[in-house]
């Protein structure tokens, strides 16, 4: 990453809006020193307002930009433009084009900004870890040429944080015990979002483990073996799913100063 440095002006660090700092490299800052830079919160359409509010405070605290975006439907993309040319120039940097470098770790969406903001599809993206393999030069819309780099930052390893991002699809499932992974999220989301956990599966909670709750949601929504025994792993990849996908409401895992 320092020999990449000596090319751009700017460095775009991406992080997921539902848990900026667990997604967050605690080196970046080191790496990069006076370099100048702007935070993304990507996927703020899957956080919360609240959330998205005390994160730009918290960051903004720290004399640092940000910028709420969606990279899938599209929200403050425009935005980016304006930021970065506001931080280059008061760095003192008058180029015409705007070379950035864009970081992070793996699946908080930095391969889909890039190709929200170039107006096409010229870098590979999907929704798991691991998909960029190498740096690569694009071309964009807005004077921006971008240097996209494979997500193998490090964030904290810290138990909350890899939780963090096990439930956020950082960490690739293969190499997880997803129905401990399940009880663990539920678990997480009795304490911050209970009523959303009801209302999305139409379940009461009171009183119950996460495991009588995994139960009941199987049982709503037919998670059934021939037997009539529970098809724990069907109903965990929904609970996972339905969490991932904004279905069970616009949900912020961690705030600034807990």
């Amino acid at each position: 990453m320092e020999k990449n440095l000596k090319a751009v002006d700017i460095v775009f660090e991406v992080l997921d809006a539902r848990a900026p700092l667990s997604s967050k490299d605690m080196n970046i800052d080191r790496i990069i020193g006076q370099k100048a830079k702007i935070i993304i919160l990507n996927k703020c359409d899957l956080s919360s307002d609240d959330g998205n509010k005390k994160w730009i405070s918290f960051f903004n605290r720290g004399v640092t930009e940000v910028a709420l975006v969606s990279a899938v439907t599209g929200d403050g993309l425009k935005n980016i433009a304006n930021l970065a040319r506001k931080v280059i120039n008061k760095a003192g940097i008058k180029n015409k084009s705007i070379r950035a470098m864009v970081v992070g770790i793996p699946n908080v969406g930095k391969s889909t900004l890039i190709n929200c903001i170039a107006g096409k599809k010229k870098a590979k993206a999907a929704n798991k870890p691991g998909v960029t393999r190498a740096k690569q030069w694009i071309e964009a819309k807005s004077q921006f040429e971008l240097l996209d780099t494979p997500g193998i930052l490090r964030p904290r390893e810290d138990k909350e944080t890899f939780s963090n991002l096990a439930f956020i699809g950082t960490i690739n499932d293969d190499v997880l015990d997803v129905k401990t992974l399940v009880y663990s999220l539920i678990e997480k989301l009795v304490e911050i979002v209970p009523e959303e956990l009801c209302a999305g599966f139409k379940i009461d909670i009171k009183d119950k483990t996460p495991l009588e709750i995994l139960e009941n949601i199987a049982a709503k929504r037919g998670c059934l073996l021939k037997t009539g025994i529970v098809d724990y792993m069907r109903a965990s990849n929904i609970v996972l799913s339905e969490f991932r996908k904004g279905k069970l409401g616009k949900i912020t895992l961690e705030y600034p100063g807990c």
